[in-house]
């Protein structure tokens, strides 16, 4: 056994008390006999250094032992074996599991809440931290507006880059394509550490079917010029490939930061040197990961991709660090977790997703005049309403799990919504016996929603429940849309 292994061992820790029901932490949580203690005080079994540094810059202090300890922190930094024995072993102990993901640990975080954690928080997520002591000092309109703003991101890539995911060379540029990437993906070794360092790089000016006002062959050529710049800038500094609507991706071994910027400024030269009909230059953004991030090709990939996408940003230079994007990357991993316990809970239910839940509580939030951010985080929250499935199955307290688990990492206006999906309009519900326009108007409309899609688009249900279960006004919208379908 490694000594990462060994350090901070269960077999050494005696119980303290009797587990807690996920529940009953959830309430804990909230209500602590030490709330007016001024840290937060964790135990951390097989403590690692980032780890540690992490808590403590949030102003956590980090204690020997479960006696004391308000959470028992796992950390995805943890072999695999571990994470599931630890969390386990932190429950016995009657501790809240808190578990601290790191960039690419999101499928390991998964594994820690479904053996009993609480809440998933991204490493560099200082103020998520905070927040579990009440402490936070990011207002929640701040945290809402970058969650949304990845997830409006997340769902823009899913509906362009999936035709192209089998294409091995692009026609245009002649570049192998994101088929051949992701052979190479599959084919990267796995045992052996590379120095691997992947830069993602998008030419919005090519992400549509044409360039501004000029025709399909005018847009190829623009293609082709750009992609031929971009092969002389890479020669023999790493493998490109052009995975489709305007994205390229190099793939290197053993480059550095600095030289990995420096390719970056070539690369915004060439791709500046094209002006659009307004005569201004061609925008690009590059974002890069290397082996400071993590050695693995996928995860390597995903941040890089994230690094391009803050790269977009008006007042962003245009290449980007992985490595410098603390609170990009928490909200993506935040985000990343969320969507993949949704999917679990799915599976469980027998379903695909819950793509159409959301769908439609989005078209009746617009149908009630609610757009733009309001009408996003609809959205968002239909889609990860039930991730407590994926923990406790079909409990009743589910929707409680589901607000306590993404509550620090999405804030308390999306765990607010979360919380009162199984309120009543007219207060016989649950949790909180909340009535009316007590409940959260996006909880109300997810609720139709779901209701509706249920019963195949057969407002019946609804006309039954109308001023008792659910909301009479977003019935009425209901049944405007299931005419509508």
């Amino acid at each position: 056994m490694s000594s990462a292994d060994t350090e901070g061992d269960p077999s050494i820790v005696e119980p303290q008390q009797e587990a807690v029901s996920p529940a009953e932490s959830v309430a804990g949580d909230a209500h602590s006999d030490q709330a007016n203690a001024t840290t937060l005080k964790v135990w951390i079994p097989a403590a690692r250094a980032p780890v540690i540094a992490a808590l403590e810059s949030a102003g956590a202090t980090v204690l020997d032992d479960p006696e004391g300890a308000e959470y028992a922190v796992i950390s995805t930094r943890l072999a695999r074996h571990r994470i599931a024995e630890y969390t386990t072993h932190a429950r016995e102990c009657g501790l809240p599991v808190l578990v601290l993901v790191h960039p690419g640990g999101e499928e390991q975080a998964v594994t820690a809440l479904c053996s009993g954690g609480q809440t998933a928080i991204a490493e560099s997520d200082l103020d998520a931290l905070r927040s579990l002591r009440g402490a936070s000092t990011e207002p929640d309109a701040d945290r809402i507006e970058s969650l949304l703003k990845a997830f409006g991101a997340r769902l823009g890539r899913g509906q362009t880059q999936e035709d192209d995911e089998s294409r091995l060379v692009d026609p245009v540029s002649e570049l192998p394509a994101a088929g051949a990437l992701q052979l190479r993906s599959e084919t990267a070794p796995s045992d052996t550490p590379q120095n691997l360092r992947i830069m993602s790089i998008a030419v919005p000016a090519l992400e549509g079917t044409t360039w501004p006002r000029a025709g399909t062959d005018a847009h190829d050529l623009l293609h082709r010029r750009i992609a031929n710049g971009l092969r002389l800038v890479c020669a023999g500094r790493g493998d490109l490939f052009d995975t489709g609507h305007g994205a390229f991706t190099v793939v290197a071994t053993d480059l550095d930061v600095a030289a990995t910027e420096d390719i970056g400024a070539s690369i915004a030269e060439v791709v500046h040197g094209y002006q659009s009909d307004g005569q201004l230059p061609l925008a690009v953004a590059v974002g890069h990961a290397g082996p400071e991030c993590s050695h693995d090709f996928a995860t390597l990939r995903e941040l890089a991709g994230r690094a391009e996408i803050a790269a977009r940003e008006p007042d962003s230079p245009s290449v980007l660090d992985a490595a410098q994007l603390a609170r990009p990357f928490a909200t993506a991993t935040g985000l990343d977790v969320t969507f993949r316990l949704a999917k679990l809970a799915a599976e469980r239910e027998g379903v695909t997703s819950r793509d159409e839940v959301a769908s439609v509580a989005a078209d009746i939030a617009t149908l009630l005049g609610i757009e733009g951010t309001q009408r996003l985080l609809v959205q968002f929250c239909a889609a990860v309403s039930d991730i407590g499935a994926a923990i406790v199955g079909d409990a009743e307290n589910r929707v409680e799990i589901s607000a306590a688990v993404i509550g620090p990492v999405a804030g308390p206006t999306v765990s607010a919504v979360l919380r009162s999906l199984s309120e009543h309009w007219d207060g016989s519900g649950r949790p909180d016996g909340l009535s009316g326009s007590a409940i959260p108007e996006p909880a109300r409309i997810i609720a139709v929603a779901e209701q509706l899609v249920r019963d195949g688009y057969s407002p019946a249900t609804l006309d039954a429940g109308s001023n008792t279960i659910f909301d009479p006004n977003v019935v009425r919208a209901a049944h405007e849309l299931a005419r509508q379908r």
